[in-house]
């Protein structure tokens, strides 16, 4: 005799590049478990009892999980160790298990595995203009390197959301100091910049420019 169960539901699982992952079964010892056959787009792992009170014997089905593959001999929870980006995607288990009547029920359960990046420290790039008006306008550019999805940014005091903000100051402008975060499902990471002195630094160069062009008429006054 024998029946099948599928657990409908996906369990997501949110792993860290380079970092361990464990795919929890929580298979109760009154189950009798005869073996567990994993997949994902490949062939993962064929899971069996180890000899009484020894660990369950791993057979691993595929060279991209070699080394990296554990069972806990409590549970039989599976362990992905030193994770890939490419390690991402859908895990399936097949839990072949049979009763003291010898009854035999398989018994799937899907994981949906995202391996995500730790975030490095953002750098905010600037491009700058001055009106004629004294009017400082300001486009900041918030970037990470190995930028890859789910990744959001945010801005503040102001609020904003997305990687590029574009403001504007005068000389009469609050002093403010810029904060670009960005985050992802399992970091974040800021940098932060002054508006006052990119405007101040645009400022200088203005005044140096109308400074050449007065000393320039000067100069043909005098001729």
């Amino acid at each position: 005799l024998g029946a099948d169960r599928s657990d409908t539901d996906v369990v997501t699982l949110i792993g860290i590049l380079g970092e361990l992952v464990t795919f929890p079964l929580n298979i109760e010892k009154s189950q009798q478990v005869v073996n567990i056959v994993w997949n994902s787009e490949t062939s993962v792992a064929f899971i069996t009892p180890g000899d009484a009170g020894a660990a369950p014997k791993v057979t691993v089905t595929h060279q991209n999980y070699k080394d990296r593959i554990n069972v806990s001999s409590q549970n039989y929870n599976l362990e992905i160790s030193n994770l890939r980006m490419e390690d991402s995607g859908i895990y399936k288990a097949d839990i072949n298990t049979k009763t003291f009547e010898g009854v035999f029920t398989t018994t799937t359960r899907r994981f949906n595995l995202q391996v995500f990046r730790r975030l490095g420290k953002p750098q905010i790039t600037q491009s700058l203009m001055t009106s004629l008006n004294s009017t400082c306008y300001v486009t900041l550019t918030c970037s990470v390197e190995k930028e890859e999805g789910n990744v959001t940014y945010s801005w503040s005091p102001l609020g904003e959301t997305g990687n590029v903000i574009r403001i504007s100051r005068t000389p009469d402008s609050q002093e403010l100091t810029y904060t670009c975060t960005a985050q992802n499902p399992i970091s974040n990471s800021s940098d932060s910049i002054s508006a006052q002195q990119l405007c101040a630094d645009t400022a200088t160069g203005l005044r140096s420019r109308r400074i050449g062009l007065l000393s320039g008429l000067a100069g043909l006054f005098l001729l």
